[in-house]
Parts: structure tokens; C-alpha cells; sequence
């Protein structure tokens, strides 16, 4: 049977992208979270490397841009995943901040992201934070990123895939008829390791402000993630 759907925060007003469009007509958004260096457009290429090394100009860009995943439908998939560099520790460009979610405090002083695309403006709430291998051959590989729409029941079980990896959950995890944002940006305590920051929609009547928090005392990691032992 078809969920009942979960009713999410009032539409907010949608944000005007006509001077980043006349830029670059690639921009599909804008991504802001309150009190953080993150304050930037959002691009959608043909691949997912184009953008990693590009700036909103086109032009060479180390830093690269923040870009959504080819494959996602940023107007009705069920799944937005975004991609940023974390230029590394003490550093603050592009998604270099968001490796702080790992400690809950952080999370609590910045519980919500604001994603405005050209179709919407949605606030999201921050319910995980998990880390992963990129490493394909990795026996314990996840492939988060197969995962850009799914029914129901698929979003349930990839719900529970992630529930075990997180550090920790915050306030009421997702359901599986809500839309995930995943914020995807490179971590360093191994090689070719990823942190997620995944969030869903703040809800009708919910608060922006940070929820408990549940620390997981063993989440699953990446076979090579470092024993803190």
C-alpha cells in the first residue's frame, strides 16, 4: 500500500535565479547553511566530474563548485545527493565545514540546510551522519549514490542501511515516503573515504531548532577506518 504522505514545512517563496542562470544555465539551486562558510549556487553537469574541478564560470576551479549528481531529478526524485570538496581540516571553502558534522554538538548548533532550487524551497532537517569507502573494490562498499529515486519500501530498506552506519540520529529519522538530501564531501581518516550528511524535509509544525541526539556507540564503518583504540 501507498504511504500516507508526510506533510512538510509551508512552500516557501522560490528564490530568483535568473542572474546565476544567465551565468551558467547548469545552476539548478542555491545551498545555505546558517552560520557556516556553506553559501553557495548549485550545478548539475552531463557527469559527475566536470563540476569537481570547475567553477560557476566554466573555468578551472581546484575548489571545484557544489554540483547535484547527474543522474538525480532535482524537480521530483526522491533523492538529492550533493557533491563538495572538503579541502581539509581547519579549512572553510565549499564543503570543507561540514566535516564537523561528525561531532553532534556541531549538529546541534546548525540542525537545518536550506536548499532553494528552480522548482522549490525546502528547509531540511540533519537526521544522520555516516562515512563510507569510494573504494569499488572494498568488499564493504556502498553504493549509496545507485540509490537517486526509489519506492517506498526500496527507501525503507536503504533507510536501514544507513540508520546502522551513522555516528549518530537526530530527533525523529526519516520515514520512507520523504525526500533525503545527502551532502557527500571527502574525509581523511583513511584514503578514498566519504562523509554523508543526510537530512529530510522539515515538517508541518516541526522547529528548525536541533532535535536529541543518539549517539550510535558502534556504527558500521569502512573496514579500513582507523581504530580510535
Amino acid at each position: 500500500p501507498t504511504a500516507t504522505p508526510v506533510p512538510t514545512a509551508t512552500p516557501q517563496p522560490l528564490m530568483d535565479f535568473n542572474e546565476l542562470l544567465a551565468q551558467n544555465p547548469d545552476v539548478v539551486g542555491w545551498i545555505s547553511i546558517e552560520d557556516t562558510p556553506v553559501d553557495y549556487p548549485v550545478l548539475q553537469g552531463d557527469d559527475n566530474s566536470f563540476y569537481l574541478r570547475h567553477g560557476l564560470d566554466g573555468e578551472y576551479d581546484n575548489e571545484g563548485i557544489p554540483f547535484v549528481d547527474y543522474e538525480c531529478d532535482v524537480r521530483s526524485g526522491r533523492h538529492l545527493i550533493l557533491y563538495g570538496h572538503n579541502m581539509g581540516v581547519g579549512e572553510t571553502s565549499r564543503f570543507s565545514s561540514l566535516q564537523n558534522y561528525k561531532d553532534p554538538e556541531y549538529y546541534t548548533q546548525h540542525p537545518v540546510i536550506q536548499f532553494n532550487t528552480l522548482y522549490d524551497s525546502t528547509t531540511y532537517k540533519v537526521v544522520g551522519v555516516y562515512a563510507l569507502s569510494s573504494r569499488t573494490q572494498d568488499s564493504d562498499y556502498f553504493a549509496f549514490n545507485e540509490y537517486v529515486d526509489f519506492a517506498d519500501d526500496d527507501e525503507q530498506a536503504y533507510l536501514d542501511e544507513v540508520f546502522r552506519r551513522c555516528f549518530y540520529t537526530t530527533g525523529d529519522f526519516v520515514r520512507a515516503d520523504e525526500r533525503l538530501l545527502t551532502l557527500c564531501f571527502c574525509t581523511y581518516e583513511m584514503e578514498d573515504a566519504r562523509m554523508l550528511v543526510m537530512a529530510r524535509p522539515l515538517r508541518e509544525g516541526e522547529s528548525p531548532t536541533a532535535d536529541s541526539v543518539t549517539v550510535n556507540e558502534d556504527p558500521l564503518l569502512p573496514a579500513r577506518w582507523p581504530s580510535e583504540g
